[in-house]
């Protein structure tokens, strides 16, 4: 609370800027009415205040009432807010006189045997006159109070608080202020709920709102109208009709469909090597992935919320989620392909996946191809914060209660940060984002000092404050390798989008400077606040209970593809008891050594030496690695896939899952990237595939210039097809891969012979007439 004072001051030179001061107050008073003790500084600071302003002593008679319980505390403490919303009329603090009229009400509605009747009229009074200057942020609050006491307004004055919110709605609706409109008419909605009023205009009302920001944003961003569209349909799903909702939910996919295409450069998705998915269905692919993973973030943070009865703790808990950083290993991994729905994980875990502790694994370069990687996650959690924003389950208080916990950050950067949150509440998404870039720098310099941690190199002649990429580059014990390397990525490194240069030297290009850059930027000022303070937050949160983690092996098929290699040959995996971590053991002949990946949520890598090792030695060596490795598990179940019988057994089962349908015909191709998920490579399937027909364990055929594994069904239309005069064995395969069953292909008639591609009337004809059943092919 050391910024109190110097709030006080600025609300004192400027009335305009009495907001910051207001919010102070409120977190004061919080702090007074949750019982905390408060801190030395702010106890000074009140000190500096006494004789001069009433703020002290109207401290002291809060703290006799909530702490002590004195009821005399609590009716002087009601006496000196009346004085205190006096004093901030006359000078000219609305801010401030609406956080004092909200907090008396808070008191008097507390105190048993006495209502609140008097001071909901006059709040009125004040809040009818002074609506249009009262930030949003005060007046909402005022609004919930006047609902949780529904039962103290009168009649008539129910039908003036329902005129002041809809006066305060059609002000922010006539100034497409979006965001604050919809927060009046949430309020209004539940307000007429309450008195037992019809809601259908409101609920109207909310509908359109969507419906015109969509189409006032797709001029601007088409990624933006997808996320607004969205979110109309999360919160107007019961207002929307069945066809509505599909098209919304239709045109959303659309525009993010094509925004992906012309406003994410760094996920240009002609650059991606995706199999089977060209031209627009990988667009379209691409769209409904990133859908479906801002989906899971909203879903999760909204269960989150729910759960803990706190927004502040969800934001925690979303910031120390280890999935929403790319991990470099992961991505060296998986250089030659990239497909977008290994990016992002999809499984909510408990706490056993998340660490404190730094990675131990060495310090590396930004990769490659880190770039598709970062755009894919980082813009679904842009999309899924901004969608939470927009449909009020994260609030402006929800983030400064954050930024607070710690009382880190100077004044200075705290007011710049406040107005950044503003702006982007605002929608005003380019001075949100030149606010809070050059601040991210100030939160990180400010908190490192309060901690006792250095800031600052050595030169010849002394020390300097340490430039931003300095930071990052040796901020490995800072923020942890991965996440170092992403800010690095993000904000000064010119392999990548180097946010933080380009904005400083005016060559941040103008499209950049978009609602996700805003957005993302605001979380990691978060995450840097609460990562480089740690303490403060374990100490306020606790150990977060919930967080969204990578993928690990519990409660799930063990997927290896990752680690698959032509050259490498995997010759053991291996789970941890409790299912959180994944062991893959590898040959690498070339360098005459035996890898072995840790995935703990993140991918440790290290080297044994040699090849061609026994069991008990690959172990051996794997416990003395766990000696100085604490990563690696205690106890590992492993398999071994060193056996020409297993492996052969397990492409059979391959091709068992993959055969969907009595008459199906997985392709070959299909088979080797499902067995790459079981640790064979490609090259190993296919000599596994080939030893299998040798044995007359499969049949392999060709559909349309693609090897295909086709089921005993499939191979008896395939032979009775053929004998049909007229049918080849090109057209044979493609009628047995048309048919799910050969009771299918026995009950068809010549209109459905004649769907098969390339089978004309004649040919469709003679199917439906000529066939042969099963008996009569085998005797011919």
């Amino acid at each position: 609370m050391v910024r109190l004072l110097d709030a006080f001051d600025r609300a004192r030179a400027d009335p305009g800027e009495d907001f910051h001061f207001a919010l102070q107050l409120d977190r004061l008073f919080q702090s007074v009415e949750g019982e905390e003790e408060l801190g030395d500084e702010t106890r000074l600071h009140l000190d500096e205040m006494d004789g001069e302003y009433l703020l002290p002593e109207l401290v002291d008679n809060l703290e006799g009432w909530y702490i002590d319980h004195t009821f005399r505390s609590a009716r002087d403490a009601l006496d000196q807010f009346e004085d205190a919303i006096a004093d901030a009329e006359d000078r000219e603090w609305v801010n401030i006189a609406s956080q004092y009229q909200y907090r008396r009400i808070r008191l008097k509605a507390g105190l048993q045997g006495h209502d609140v009747t008097n001071e909901l009229e006059e709040v009125l009074e004040f809040l009818e006159n002074c609506h249009t200057d009262d930030s949003p942020s005060f007046t909402t609050s005022i609004i919930e109070a006047a609902i949780d006491n529904i039962d103290d307004i009168p009649d008539p004055h129910r039908d003036r608080w329902i005129d002041l919110i809809k006066k305060n709605a059609d002000a922010y609706r006539t100034d497409n202020r979006f965001n604050q409109l919809r927060e009046y008419l949430r309020l209004l909605h539940e307000f007429k709920r309450a008195c037992d009023r019809d809601t259908s205009d409101v609920e109207t009302a909310l509908v359109d709102s969507y419906r015109r920001e969509a189409e006032l944003v797709e001029r601007e961003s088409l990624l933006q109208k997808a996320d607004i569209l969205q979110s109309g349909v999360a919160e107007c799903a019961e207002y929307l009709s069945d066809e509505q909702k599909r098209d919304w939910k239709q045109e959303a996919l659309q525009a993010r469909r094509t925004g992906t295409e012309t406003e994410l450069h760094e996920l240009n998705p002609d650059d991606l090597d995706v199999d089977g998915v060209e031209g627009e269905s990988l667009q379209q692919a691409v769209a409904e992935e990133m859908e479906h993973n801002t989906q899971v973030y909203v879903d999760w943070f909204k269960h989150v919320k729910q759960a803990s009865g706190s927004g502040s703790y969800a934001l925690y808990c979303l910031a120390l989620s280890s999935s929403l950083i790319p991990d470099p290993n992961k991505i060296r991994l998986s250089t030659e392909e990239f497909v977008i729905s290994q990016l992002v994980s999809r499984r909510i875990i408990s706490p056993e996946a998340h660490t404190l502790s730094v990675d131990p694994s060495d310090t590396e370069s930004i990769p490659n191809n880190y770039s598709h990687y970062a755009a894919g996650k980082m813009s679904s959690l842009g999309n899924a914060l901004y969608r939470l924003i927009k449909e009020g389950h994260l609030t402006l208080s929800h983030i400064f209660h954050i930024f607070t916990i710690g009382d880190t950050l100077s004044p200075d950067t705290e007011a710049f940060l406040t107005d950044a949150l503003l702006e982007l509440h605002e929608d005003n998404h380019r001075p949100a984002l030149f606010l809070f870039v050059p601040h991210l720098e100030a939160t990180i310099v400010d908190t490192l000092q309060s901690v006792g941690r250095p800031a600052y190199t050595i030169i010849d002649d002394g020390t300097q404050q340490q430039l931003l990429g300095g930071l990052f580059i040796d901020g490995r014990d800072l923020f942890g390798r991965h996440y170092a390397i992403y800010l690095r990525y993000r904000y000064t490194s010119r392999e990548g989008m180097n946010l933080r240069n380009r904005l400083s030297h005016g060559q941040l290009r103008y499209w950049n400077a978009n609602y996700l850059n805003a957005v993302l930027t605001l979380f990691d000022t978060l995450k840097c606040l609460i990562t480089l303070n740690s303490a403060d937050y374990l100490n306020y949160f606790g150990i977060p209970q919930q967080t969204l983690s990578p993928s690990t092996q519990y409660d799930q098929e063990t997927d290896l593809s990752l680690f698959t290699d032509l050259n490498k040959q995997i010759i053991g995996y291996g789970t941890s008891t409790d299912g959180h971590t994944l062991v893959v053991i590898r040959e690498n002949g070339h360098e005459d050594h035996t890898e072995l990946f840790v995935d703990r949520g993140r991918v440790h890598r290290y080297l044994i030496d040699g090849t061609g090792l026994t069991r008990d030695e690959i172990e051996n060596e794997i416990d003395q690695l766990r000696d100085d490795y604490p990563n690696i598990p205690d106890s590992i179940n492993y398999t071994w896939l060193d056996q020409n019988d297993l492996i052969l057994h397990t492409i059979t089962d391959v091709i068992d899952d993959q055969t969907a349908a009595p008459a199906d015909a997985p392709t070959q191709d299909t088979i080797i990237e499902h067995a790459k998920v079981r640790g064979i490579d490609e090259s190993t399937t296919r000599t596994a595939l080939r030893r299998l027909e040798e044995r007359d364990d499969i049949t392999t055929g060709e559909i349309d210039g693609e090897t295909v594994v086709p089921a005993d069904e499939c191979l008896n239309i395939f032979e009775q097809a053929t004998s049909v005069t007229g049918i080849g064995e090109t057209l044979a395969w493609r009628v047995a891969n048309h048919f799910d069953s050969e009771q299918a292909f026995l009950d068809a008639d010549q209109d459905a012979f004649q769907a098969v591609p390339g089978i004309g009337p004649d040919r469709a004809d003679r199917l439906a007439t000529d066939r042969t059943s099963p008996s009569t092919v085998s005797e011919e």
